[in-house]
């Protein structure tokens, strides 16, 4: 798989083809969202992509927040509107270079989309491994950082009297 500049993720659609988060979204949704971004951060990290994963909205306007102080990975809601699907079609048909972006979807349409527009895709379940190979590759890096030297121990070399008592 080439190395992508812009990895796009249908949230809702990735978390229901993965079984591991399918079975915690059957008891709490968030933490099925948390474990989907969890998922994707070595992913950012290996390959220094940017990360968007759009899942839908539940009232009002959307809204995009950023993961920790990141500017490069992004967790898009859709607005009441529009949907998670219709958000993502919607920044493919804007995309300055489409070339550069990978949609993770099982969504047909979402996935025609992008190959109209010249973007590529691949399928939802794919993510586990490429994840398991984007920690892989990051392991391989470290174990090539040379070792840092050991900082040097501290020592107190100055003389402090004992007091003998409060008002010494």
């Amino acid at each position: 798989m080439k190395t992508q500049v812009h990895l796009i993720v249908d949230g809702n659609n990735a978390i229901h083809a993965i079984p591991d988060l399918l079975s915690i979204l059957s008891y709490d949704r968030q933490a099925a969202r948390e474990g989907l971004l969890n998922l994707l951060q070595p992913i950012h990290d290996s390959e220094g992509c940017r990360l968007t994963v759009v899942f839908d909205g539940r009232e009002g306007i959307g809204s995009i927040q950023k993961r920790g102080n990141d500017e490069r990975f992004c967790v898009v809601y859709s607005s009441a509107e529009q949907s998670a699907d219709g958000a993502i079609e919607r920044m493919l048909l804007a995309a300055k270079r489409p070339e550069v972006i990978t949609v993770a979807t099982n969504d047909n349409l979402i996935r025609s989309c992008a190959y109209e527009v010249g973007a590529s895709a691949v399928r939802a379940e794919d993510l586990p491994q490429w994840a398991d190979r984007a920690v892989s590759h990051q392991t391989e890096v470290l174990k090539n950082v040379p070792l840092l030297k050991a900082a040097p121990v501290f020592e107190n070399r100055i003389q402090i009297p004992k007091s003998r008592g409060k008002n010494q």
